[in-house]
């Protein structure tokens, strides 16, 4: 009777033992989006932050949920469109849960990114037609 008693809680701990163990090294990105929360005139930092996080993972394939897309926003409020687009569709190739969210956040920076090409060409053919009047 011992003996079973015993070798369950072997047993026990070794499955506690288990369960304990993460997946993804997520380089104190908690401690890192708080710093962002609470200071948030520190984007450009916690983007660099971001950048890191997925440099130290993406070769192992291991980059946690959420922090393709996290940084794809960062350069979203940046302006960089293009390169947002670029990190919402890595988020939604790795995680299929995202679709749905990803495919509206790709959507909208299309939608911004036509829009600044449209001011540009704006901006180009005024300055075109200031010319010409002079």
């Amino acid at each position: 009777m011992k003996n079973v008693f015993y070798c369950l809680i072997a047993v026990m701990c070794l499955l506690v033992t288990g369960c304990a163990q993460t997946h993804y090294a997520w380089n104190g990105y908690d401690q890192k989006l708080y710093n962002h929360y609470r200071s948030p005139d520190g984007g450009d930092k916690f983007s660099a932050e971001l950048k890191e996080i997925i440099a130290d993972n993406e070769t192992s394939g291991r980059v946690p949920p959420g922090i393709f897309a996290e940084y794809g926003y960062t350069l979203y409020e940046k302006g960089q469109f293009s390169e947002a687009i670029e990190y919402f569709k890595k988020e939604q190739a790795k995680w299929p849960e995202s679709n749905v969210l990803m495919t509206k956040m790709i959507s909208n920076s299309q939608q911004r990114l036509k829009q600044n090409e449209n001011k540009k060409i704006e901006a180009t053919s005024a300055l075109e037609k200031l010319k010409v009047t002079l």
